[in-house]
């Protein structure tokens, strides 16, 4: 990844640090998904993903939070001016602060993954997934797994609806440091990954 932008949140008394990095990252996504959709062949190359990454450079599972800042990662000047991030977040204009793309610092040593990670027991996910396969109320599928221990996670999370289904769900991402760049840059509709890298700084 050679260039880079900056998203810094700017919460105030009115919006909170958490409600505003929800509205932002849905609007990153649903940016990432016209992407892809414009780059069809591309995406379909990569299996589906696309070349933008995203880190969060404040991000602290002690803390369990993902920080106020968010940088987006391309392998070119051409992808982040595709992106076009001050159009992108016009409408929250007044709670960030966008800048100019930017090269990678060079003396970059420290690389990581930032990957969604996925709950496999969500009731809710289970019991719509069971109605839809046995017909019944989602209600119903509910009861019928309420002796059904859920998989609970400390990691740093925001709320987000999927542009596929619009569903809403919690979004966790864990962050895994790693040796060394990874060679191929592809990443889902989120801008993560748990194969691909972007730069630590």
């Amino acid at each position: 990844m050679t260039v880079y932008l900056e998203i810094t949140l700017l919460p105030d008394v009115d919006i909170s640090l958490n409600f505003l990095l929800q509205k932002v990252y849905q609007q990153l996504h649903l940016k990432l998904v016209d992407m892809q959709r414009e780059n069809a062949v591309l995406s379909v190359q990569k299996g589906g993903l696309q070349p933008i990454g995203v880190s969060f450079p404040k991000y602290n599972a002690l803390t369990n939070t993902l920080g106020d800042k968010i940088r987006i990662f391309a392998e070119n000047i051409v992808m982040l001016e595709q992106f076009n991030a001050k159009h992108t977040f016009r409408k929250l204009s007044d709670y960030v602060h966008v800048t100019n793309i930017r090269d990678v610092p060079e003396n970059v040593t420290t690389f990581a993954c930032f990957q969604r990670v996925q709950l496999k027991s969500s009731n809710a996910r289970l019991a719509r997934r069971k109605a839809k396969r046995e017909s019944i109320s989602f209600e119903e599928a509910l009861f019928k797994l309420r002796s059904h221990s859920e998989q609970r996670t400390d990691l740093p999370f925001m709320s987000i609806k999927s542009a596929s289904n619009g569903e809403s769900f919690r979004l966790f991402v864990v962050y895994s440091q790693k040796t060394s760049a990874s060679d191929e840059f592809v990443f889902s509709t989120y801008g993560l990954s748990d194969k691909s890298t972007v730069p630590i700084f």
